[in-house]
């Protein structure tokens, strides 16, 4: 008796597996929304966790990323996913891992053009290069794209500052600083 209704068991599962073709495509459409589902609750979990934080704790912001960009590989033209391109570069910049902090940037800024925050991010990627990479060519090049191409925005005014001190030391923007304000 317990071999017949192993046999049954067996036969019925088999028989599920090979079910017609529209049942297997259900599955698999299914599996991209929980994965998206599970991935968004990951993210508002640590989220969570960073933004309650007095300090930011550098595993949780590894974690943090990571997820992010489990998020951003598989769902490259999900409506979150700049956003999450944005808060990763947030994450790397503050926890000072300035190339990766340029990479999500620039990706935004190739892939993402109308992104809300776009200006933001050609102006960040000109930041890091000046104040973190000591890149002073590149970021002089960024700073001036936003210039001419963004000239009401408040970074325009930012960048020509930036500019004017590109390669200049502590030492001597001190100086400049002080000359300034004794003429004034």
């Amino acid at each position: 008796m317990k071999k017949s209704i192993g046999i049954f068991v067996l036969a019925a599962l088999l028989f599920s597996s090979c079910g017609n073709d529209e049942s297997h495509k259900e599955n698999t459409t299914l599996e991209p929304i929980e994965t998206r589902k599970l991935l968004i609750d990951k993210i508002k979990k640590i989220e969570s966790e960073l933004y309650v934080a007095q300090t930011l704790d550098a595993i949780k912001a590894d974690m943090a990323i990571s997820i992010y960009s489990e998020f951003i590989s598989k769902f490259p033209s999900d409506s979150l996913t700049p956003d999450f391109i944005f808060k990763a570069g947030e994450i790397a910049t503050a926890n000072m891992q300035y190339k990766q902090a340029l990479g999500y940037y620039k990706n935004i800024v190739k892939n993402y053009t109308a992104y809300k925050y776009y200006v933001d991010c050609l102006y960040l990627q000109a930041h890091i290069f000046d104040n973190y990479l000591n890149n002073d060519d590149s970021a002089k090049v960024i700073y001036e794209k936003v210039i001419k191409e963004y000239p009401q925005s408040h970074y325009a005014n930012d960048a020509k500052a930036a500019i004017q001190h590109l390669g200049k030391s502590d030492e001597q923007l001190i100086e400049e600083f002080k000359k300034k304000n004794k003429t004034n």
